[in-house]
């Protein structure tokens, strides 16, 4: 039996639903977007590019700044602004031009902020029949522009410029008593602002620390004696004593002080001398300038040395070792800057001689050295470096 034409089309029609149905069981309408959505993020993905553009990004964006009169510094090369190096930037502010329905016996205004620098430019064209009763322009309450009865197809074309910073008020009078339209167009032209570019140069500071050894003085007891110096005519006692001073005890001062009191008066005055610690380290420490002395009498006393001392025994004549003293020194106590161990071999002596025939006389001795004591200390140096810059702003 032969089928007719209606009969197969319909078996292929079903047939070719079928398998759409199967096919569609296994694709899921999601699955199919989901792929869209992504090959489509994918191409607008692969359009970004953004090297390139930042650069130019970065100077557009410098423009708007300069604009607005910023002064900015910029750490960039001079190639990447030299562009906008000693050229003018033009500032200008355009309004959308506007059809504006007045009402009849009624007025509009329109304001507009300005700088004092600005200038305004008014553009008013007028088609209908009536006439515009008037255009005033105002810069606060102060009158600066104005023109009555704009007739059909008349226009104002003027540019008023601003003598201070404020608002300018442009109002639109129409007594008329039927409402018609005008256009009306403004634009601020803002002076043009030329750009320059200096170098300037900057001192910063970065911490350095490092460990430095330092030095204490130390104020330590070198002696302290008390002699008794016997009458010249008194048989029973020496005239005369010879003082070994024990440098063995200070082999590494940087220096020593004395003081020699010649009765218990000078002892006295010695002991009652005002200071926190003992008078001789406050001398020592230049805190004290001077100390109780008075002059010998009778008595003769001295810094010798060995040989010197050895003829004081045989009642000959001695010469004074010199000494450097610093300039606050006294005829009976001083203060010697050098090194202590100078008088390790080259003995040094305090030699008295009472030249007095009858009386006794006491002599009082008392020293101290001066020792170095190391210590490590932290510092902190301030390490200067300059920065190079370049610094663009407008005027």
């Amino acid at each position: 039996m032969i089928t007719s034409f209606p009969e197969k089309f319909g078996y292929i029609f079903f047939y070719c639903f079928f398998i759409y149905s199967s096919v569609m069981a296994q694709i899921k309408l999601d699955d199919i977007k989901n792929k869209i959505t992504t090959k489509a993020e994918k191409e607008i993905s692969s359009l970004e590019i953004k090297n390139p553009l930042q650069k130019k990004v970065n100077l557009d964006s410098l423009k708007e700044r300069l604009k607005a009169g910023d002064t900015l510094i910029m750490h960039f090369k001079l190639d990447d602004i030299k562009s906008l190096i000693n050229k003018t930037i033009k500032d200008s502010v355009t309004y959308p031009a506007v059809k504006v329905l007045i009402p009849k016996k009624d007025k509009l205004e329109y304001v507009y902020p300005v700088d004092k620098s600005d200038t305004i430019q008014l553009y008013i064209k007028h088609k209908s029949i009536l006439k515009l009763s008037s255009v005033e322009v105002l810069l606060g309450k102060t009158p600066l522009y104005s023109r009555l009865k704009l007739k059909k197809k008349e226009a104002i074309y003027v540019k008023i410029p601003a003598i201070e910073a404020g608002e300018i008020t442009v109002k639109l009078s129409n007594r008329n008593y039927l409402p018609f339209k005008t256009t009306i167009f403004v634009r601020n032209l803002k002076q043009e602002k030329k750009v320059t570019l200096k170098e300037a140069t900057d001192t910063l500071y970065h911490n350095d620390t490092v460990m430095v050894t330092k030095e204490e003085l130390l104020y330590l007891p070198l002696s302290e004696q008390s002699f008794s110096i016997g009458a010249k005519l008194d048989l029973t006692k020496t005239p005369y004593f010879i003082f070994p001073i024990p440098f063995d005890l200070a082999k590494n001062g940087k220096g020593w002080v004395y003081w020699i009191g010649y009765n218990q008066k000078n002892l006295d005055e010695f002991k009652s001398v005002v200071s926190t610690k003992d008078p001789l380290t406050e001398y020592a420490m230049d805190k004290l300038h001077f100390l109780p002395y008075s002059e010998p009498k009778g008595l003769t006393c001295a810094f010798v040395n060995e040989s010197n001392a050895l003829k004081l025994t045989r009642n000959g004549s001695f010469s004074p070792a010199s000494l450097s003293l610093s300039i606050n020194s006294g005829p009976n106590y001083g203060k010697i800057l050098e090194a202590t161990s100078k008088y390790q071999k080259k003995y040094l002596y305090l030699a008295c001689l009472n030249n007095n025939g009858v009386s006794e006389q006491t002599v009082y001795f008392k020293s101290i050295y001066l020792e170095g004591k190391p210590y490590t200390e932290q510092v902190i140096n301030k390490i200067p470096s300059l920065i190079k810059y370049f610094k663009i702003y407008t005027e």
